[in-house]
């Protein structure tokens, strides 16, 4: 994928994984995935790195904005590579993550090492 076919992609899952927290959460997904980009463990490439996030929703304004920023002007990112709900934390039964940011409609957890049971 390349140009405005990548920002989309990454903004259909920036509206997935945290529209509910807003803009604010979605920044920090982008955030995950960029130090994901970074890392060596994670993927080499935006459709790797993507692979990990299953939430997808038709992106908005502000989910557009941030990808297309993450995609053609990246930041150094801070080094949580996991995004991870609620619903998460109770179903897998995942530890809450290192920060939490909380929306009307949820929090959002991140954290830099697998919340799961080893």
């Amino acid at each position: 994928m390349t140009g405005m076919v990548l920002v989309l992609a990454v903004a259909a899952v920036l509206q997935g994984e945290a529209a509910s927290i807003g803009p604010t959460g979605m920044e920090a997904v982008a955030d995950t995935m960029l130090a994901r980009l970074e890392s060596d463990q994670y993927g080499e490439t935006w459709d790797e790195v993507l692979e990990a996030y299953y939430a997808s929703a038709t992106p908005g304004s502000d989910a557009i904005t941030i990808a297309y920023a993450a995609v053609m002007h990246p930041w150094q990112p801070d080094d949580y590579v996991f995004a991870y709900s609620d619903a998460d934390c109770r179903n897998r039964r995942w530890r809450p993550g290192d920060v939490t940011l909380s929306g009307p409609a949820g929090s959002l957890h991140l954290s830099k090492e697998w919340p799961g049971p080893s």
